[in-house]
């Protein structure tokens, strides 16, 4: 007998989930701890790989609507719970009139036992052309460059199966609106009116589900799956308006977010670990959007609240949605609070009380550490070097936000070098480097044209990732703060600078 190779070697006796993470599988039964911590499904059979299957013969079925560039990636949704009315010819739907809604299938009334999970996917062929276009689109462009780590996506792992288990809610609209926004703003004009008309559409019918929900006539089906889609809607929506225009409207979606996802924690005991991880996952959007705008100079944290959340929630989550620590984020709102109780008192003296507490959250940034699970191996320098930029952005917005340092004392130009020089080392993947971006470059940044070109190209580079308003509106407020330095060197000491722009609320989650 021949020697088996190292590939042969390789142990297949892991959960599905971790080997596609390609991470080591603890092996734990029936549920791996990593699927239990992360929310993931966790099955030991064995998935079958199709390739290049793309229904050779009936190709001249596929929706004349479909866009050349999407017909193969079509073929990795060939075999997920699908039955065999799926491959008749007759099944698909060919729709020439964009947003009609398509018929019925004979499965569509299919009904998901209890004791399984209560989402599942539906195949494309399901959909008319336009709605199967911005389906794809959002799955296979989207929701690759909204995380950080490829192998922790709970938009296509959770926002999508919930979206698919039922096309009649208010989910499903908020996915094809955010993929036609998305595809408006890179110069695709003709999706205009098709994300608007979604949008409308799942306002809707999140206030219809919202009015069942109070009445107590929820229709949302097993599980509380109807709060569900309330958490999971609002995230979509809050989405879509940073995404559009980052006007102040995402924040009203985000003040609902916070009073619901405060109620629903106190379920935490009941929940399945499916609506667990979209419990957790809602809490850091938000939160983190929360406590992040409060640093922008228009927003007030709604600081006890949200810390209190933001303690509820694993901390893996917060790291791989973030790339930083919860600590850090509890720090950050922490430095929020003080400064609001600072300008309360109307005075720039800190009492003994506040010194401490000041001291102490500058005692903790220095000192913490940045710790990667194993499961983020494969991202592990990354990882650090975003939590550590973050961390020292912390630092930066304390200076600057208490101690009222301008950009040009010792300890403001040395924090301002050591960001500098990190953040080149940042991927442009996602966007989860705008919030140190946004602070160094308001903050910290001085007349150094190098230093100014810097943050002007990573910016630019940024918005050709994905294009958003919130970005752009970050870039407004940099420029408008540059120019006030220049003009007035004197009268723009530390993070005051910031306050009373008038670009309205910032994300820089």
């Amino acid at each position: 007998m021949g020697n088996r190779t190292k590939a042969e070697l390789r142990t297949r006796t892991g959960c599905r989930k971790c080997r596609e993470r390609r991470v080591k599988c603890p092996e734990e039964r029936p549920v791996c701890r990593h699927c239990k911590r992360l929310g993931f499904t966790c099955r030991y059979e064995i998935k079958l790989s199709w390739q290049d299957v793309v229904l050779l013969e009936h190709r001249e079925n596929v929706p004349r609507s479909l866009p050349q560039d999407l017909i193969v990636s079509i073929q990795s949704w060939m075999f997920l719970n699908t039955i065999q009315a799926d491959y008749n010819p007759d099944s698909l739907q060919i729709n020439s009139e964009d947003y009609q809604e398509c018929p019925p299938t004979e499965h569509s009334d299919y009904q998901v036992p209890d004791n399984l999970t209560p989402y599942r996917y539906i195949s494309p062929f399901q959909l008319g052309g336009a709605e199967g276009y911005l389906w794809s689109y959002f799955n296979e462009y989207m929701t690759t460059q909204i995380v950080i780590d490829p192998g922790f996506n709970p938009y296509r792992d959770i926002v999508l199966k919930m979206a698919a288990f039922s096309k009649e809610g208010p989910l499903f609209q908020c996915i094809l609106a955010a993929s036609a926004n998305q595809l408006q703003s890179i110069g695709r004009n003709e999706y205009k009116q098709a994300m608007w008309f979604h949008r409308a559409k799942a306002l809707r019918l999140l206030r219809t589900e919202l009015a069942h929900l109070s009445s107590g006539e929820s229709t949302g089906g097993v599980g509380g799956a109807s709060k569900d889609q309330i958490i999971a809607s609002t995230i979509m929506l809050t989405f879509f308006e940073i995404s559009k225009d980052c006007s102040n409207s995402w924040t009203v979606h985000a003040d609902f977010s916070r009073t619901f996802l405060a109620s629903r924690l106190k379920d935490l005991g009941t929940l399945t670990a499916e609506q667990e991880a979209l419990l957790y996952f809602a809490v850091t959007y938000f939160v983190s959007h929360d406590i992040l705008a409060a640093t922008g100079g228009t927003l007030m944290e709604a600081a006890e609240m949200v810390t209190e959340m933001c303690k509820a929630v694993d901390k893996s989550t917060i790291l791989a949605l973030t790339g930083c620590p919860r600590d850090l984020l509890i720090l950050i709102s922490e430095i929020n609070q003080i400064s609001s109780v600072i300008e309360q008192s109307g005075q720039r003296e800190l009492s003994p009380m506040i010194q401490q507490r000041r001291n102490q959250v500058e005692r903790f940034l220095h000192q913490l550490h940045r710790n990667v699970p194993e499961e983020f191996a494969s991202l592990k320098s990354e990882f650090s070097v975003i939590a550590e930029v973050k961390r020292l952005a912390a630092i930066l917005y304390l200076y600057s936000r208490v101690d009222n340092a301008s950009p040009y004392e010792p300890k403001m130009i040395r924090v301002t070098s050591q960001i500098l020089s990190l953040i080149p080392k940042i991927s442009l993947r996602t966007h989860t480097g705008l919030w140190p971006l946004f602070i160094v470059a308001t903050l910290g940044v001085r007349e150094s044209d190098e230093d100014r070109k810097l943050i002007l190209s990573r910016l630019a580079a940024l918005q050709q990732t994905r294009q958003l308003a919130s970005v752009k509106k970050a870039r407004l407020i940099i420029e408008d703060v540059w120019k006030s330095r220049d003009l007035w060197p004197d009268k723009s000491r530390g993070w005051s600078i910031l306050q009373g722009r008038r670009h309205g609320a910032i994300s820089l989650a």
